[in-house]
């Protein structure tokens, strides 16, 4: 079963990341620095209502999305208005990302997109995202 880690909030996240991602740390190393080459920036927040750490990719000031840890690895959770997701469909990313989205409920008038990033291809699908999200206004 999935669990989302519940970090110490007396402890900043970077200090204790590879041990909680163990194996998937790696493949979190590479995305961190990919993020860095894009000059995005990963803010990191601890939040009493979900009583864990939650990690806001930036640019500039915009949100693309939110990074979470879990005992399976990390997640990317994206927030698209309802109205445009057929435009996430036309993006060229895996077919079973679409499909997850189509069955993902909305929240409120967004829709998510959820990567569970287990391999550089979900990460690299990732990164289409982001740079699609990048470019609305």
């Amino acid at each position: 079963m999935e669990n989302q880690l519940f970090l110490d909030p007396m402890v900043h996240p970077d200090t204790i990341l590879e041990s909680a991602l163990g194996k998937n740390y790696a493949l979190f190393a590479i995305f961190k620095q990919k993020i860095s080459e894009q000059n995005l920036v990963l803010e990191w927040n601890y939040y009493r209502d979900t009583k864990s750490w939650l990690c806001k990719v930036l640019n500039k000031k915009k949100n693309l999305c939110w990074l979470s840890v879990w005992n399976t690895g990390f997640k990317l959770t994206f927030y698209f208005p309802s109205k445009i997701i057929d435009d996430v469909f036309s993006l060229d990313i895996d077919g079973n990302i679409k499909q997850a989205v189509k069955e993902t409920k909305p929240v409120g008038k967004s829709q998510p997109v959820i990567l569970l990033i287990k391999n550089k291809k979900i990460m690299n699908d990732g990164f289409t995202i982001m740079e699609f999200k990048k470019s609305l206004k």
